[in-house]
């Protein structure tokens, strides 16, 4: 199956220059986002409240820059340049210290083995396509100390009812496709296996939540909190 991750390059160079974008989306979705998403998974009691924290997918970093307000020590990485640059100038502003790595999410190795207490993904796993998806749950593992904290939100089953999805979304492999109808951007998948995804990965599931959308052409969203075993 096709696939070319640079392409989210591409949408950040585009973002970039729209002063109403705070990164991939709005800032409004941002702090919707904060609200619906991450300030519960933080306050749930398997998230730990310290440590050396891993974004995966930062893009513009915002997300970094929230948990390391909080206290920790963060590392975002992204495989767009135009993001992590975006991402850097952020944490600048807002007067905080990330380290923000340009690299491949797919084999992580740029980072230290069982170095990471709490790796975070913010809707990245659900841009990860085929046989990559195994290799991605491996590196985090790898990266993770025995105990670390996995933290996934992903798009999950069923799809909304929009013909820009149903048109170029193809049952058999659980994708959407590119207009070229060739290039797999996202894997829309069954909740369940999902989960099972990340426990053959060699991780304990401690928290699962499904999450409805707000908007009927949006995607359920499934928020899971995993162990390295």
């Amino acid at each position: 199956m096709k696939t070319n991750y640079l392409l989210h390059d591409l949408v950040y160079q585009r973002n970039r220059l729209d002063p109403n974008s705070s990164g991939w989306g709005s800032p409004n979705g941002f702090l919707e986002d904060l609200e619906l998403i991450w300030h519960p998974l933080h306050q749930k009691e398997a998230f730990p409240q310290q440590g050396k924290l891993l974004d995966l997918g930062c893009g513009a970093g915002l997300l970094s820059i929230e948990f390391a307000k909080m206290g920790y020590q963060v590392t975002g990485i992204d495989i767009a340049p135009t993001a992590i640059e975006w991402a850097m100038e952020n944490a600048a502003q807002a007067n905080v210290s990330v380290q923000f790595i340009q690299g491949d999410i797919l084999t992580l190795n740029n980072l230290v083995d069982q170095f990471f207490d709490i790796v975070v993904d913010g809707r990245c796993f659900h841009c990860i396509i085929g046989a990559d998806r195994q290799q991605f749950l491996r590196s985090v593992h790898r990266i993770l100390k025995v105990g670390g904290i996995l933290t996934l939100c992903s798009m999950c089953n069923p799809l909304p009812n929009h013909s820009d999805y149903s048109e170029n979304f193809d049952r058999s492999s659980c994708c959407l496709f590119y207009t070229d109808q060739e290039t797999a951007i996202r894997y829309i998948g069954d909740s369940d296996e999902i989960i099972q995804e990340v426990m053959s990965a060699g991780f304990r599931i401690l928290e699962v939540k499904l999450v409805a959308p707000t908007n009927p052409e949006d995607f359920t969203d499934l928020q899971l909190i995993a162990q390295k075993k």
